[in-house]
């Protein structure tokens, strides 16, 4: 027989009281969903303004910097800055910027310059002590407590504001480092002008063609005479001392691409740069043997050294060359015009960067040498010449005020023989190294740049 048995309610029914809990935790959690939306809303919103407000706030200071290297005073100074400032918050994506920074009641004579804008000077970037001198060229700027629109941070009654600081000026000492610099130097023509200029349109241009008076895509024959007092004038090469070089042997290796001991040789050019000793010319026999390795020439002690001092891939030289009578004088028989030259060389490396189809494997008619581009190496025949100025050097052994480099590309090999020696070259570019601040913080009158420099106590600067 079936007994009937009676089910109850289940006793886990929730209570009143902990229908409430349950209420108050839903709070508690969209109150925490929202705080994280704003956080993640506004707290974006900051830091985009922020960094658009610190690249303002560099401009400024970059241009006020200028400003004053070009000899204006710190009123005009104030005033490149607020312009600069101005440009900027013109730009449709800095409209908020525009709306909150206050640029009205502009006075450039002090040192508040707006309610939002400070500009202070300073002899030194560190530590920065702000005065009224003339002579300061460090420029500090301050965009002060910009605010900035709220999204959901003001129910939170927070209210967004942001500022920027920025430091500019002249860098330290610029040098100029090189690694593959030959111990030659071939004197300025125009020792003054490192690119002559024109007016254009009211603009000042240079010409980037002529470097101290050396001009590109021309042949030139630089000669060195092997005798003890080598002329020291324009358009004469010069063997010097780089680095540890100490004689012959050194400069005939450093010639053929013998690395610095150091790596590199770094100069510095400008009222206090540096000077390059000058070689004396009886050096000049055993020194170009290391020159012709380029154009895969191996002789004296440096016979079998063929892997330590490749040749060029590209050797070509015309069987007609550039010759000097003994009086030191241009042979005149058409040879300059049969020269190989340096848009010939371009060419070749074009066509095998490209993997052309058509890049020669030999060098054209009435042309000697090879083209070997797995025995050789790259680029060895373009050579990083210092340029010197040579004013009032006498005869033999000088000290001659470095000026800069510029590259010359080999076009034939060296002369073994001769009364004198010379070298058949065709400028190609001012190859100068792009200076770095050498960080001495000794006052030079050489190169340097205007650098934005880090404000103590910023994260952004």
């Amino acid at each position: 027989m079936f007994t009937l048995k009676h089910f109850t309610q289940s006793k886990y029914v929730l209570k009143p009281r902990q229908q409430g809990n349950v209420l108050v935790m839903f709070v508690i959690g969209l109150a925490a969903i929202l705080i994280m939306a704003a956080l993640a809303l506004d707290g974006g919103h900051l830091l985009l303004n922020k960094s658009r407000l610190q690249n303002i706030a560099d401009a400024a200071a970059l241009n006020a910097a200028i400003t004053l290297d070009e000899g204006g005073t710190h009123q005009q100074a104030r005033a490149a800055a607020a312009a600069i400032i101005n440009a900027n918050l013109d730009h449709q994506d800095n409209f908020e910027l525009d709306a909150n920074v206050d640029m009205s009641n502009l006075n450039s004579a002090i040192e508040q310059v707006t309610t939002s804008l400070r500009v202070q000077f300073s002899l030194r970037p560190d530590p920065f002590e702000a005065t009224n001198v003339a002579e300061a060229r460090y420029v500090l700027v301050y965009i002060e407590d910009v605010p900035l629109n709220n999204f959901l941070a003001g129910v939170f009654d927070f209210n967004k504001q942001v500022s920027a600081t920025a430091m500019a000026g002249p860098s330290t000492a610029l040098v100029d480092c090189y690694s593959n610099l030959v111990p030659l130097m071939v004197c300025a023509n125009d020792p003054t002008t490192e690119h002559p200029s024109s007016t254009v349109d009211g603009e000042e241009v240079f010409d980037q063609s002529i470097f101290y008076g050396i001009h590109t895509n021309t042949l030139q024959v630089l000669k060195i005479p092997s005798n003890t007092e080598p002329e020291i004038g324009p358009g004469n090469f010069q063997l010097i001392r780089l680095g540890d070089n100490k004689g012959a042997d050194d400069i005939r290796d450093t010639l053929a691409g013998q690395p610095f001991e150091d790596g590199q040789i770094c100069l510095t050019s400008g009222v206090d740069g540096d000077t390059v000793p000058t070689e004396p010319g009886n050096t000049v026999g055993p020194s170009f043997q290391g020159l012709n390795t380029r154009m895969g020439q191996w002789e004296g002690n440096l016979k079998d050294n063929q892997e330590d001092f490749p040749a060029d891939y590209n050797t070509c030289e015309s069987t007609t060359p550039i010759a000097l009578d003994n009086k030191g004088d241009l042979i005149d028989n058409g040879a300059i015009d049969l020269a190989y030259r340096h848009s010939d060389y371009l060419s070749y490396y074009g066509a095998l960067a490209d993997d052309d189809e058509s890049v020669p494997d030999a060098c054209p008619t009435n042309f000697s040498g090879s083209l070997d581009p797995v025995n050789g190496s790259s680029q060895r025949r373009i050579l990083q010449v210092v340029v010197g100025d040579c004013t009032d050097r006498l005869n033999g052994q000088n000290d001659v005020p470095y000026l800069g480099v510029g590259c010359f590309f080999l076009t034939q090999s060296i002369d073994k023989g001769g009364k004198n020696s010379f070298i058949v070259g065709e400028f190609v570019e001012n190859c100068s190294a792009e200076g770095v601040a050498s960080g001495d913080a000794e006052d030079r009158n050489g190169p340097y740049r205007i650098v934005l420099y880090h404000v103590p106590g910023s994260g952004d600067s």
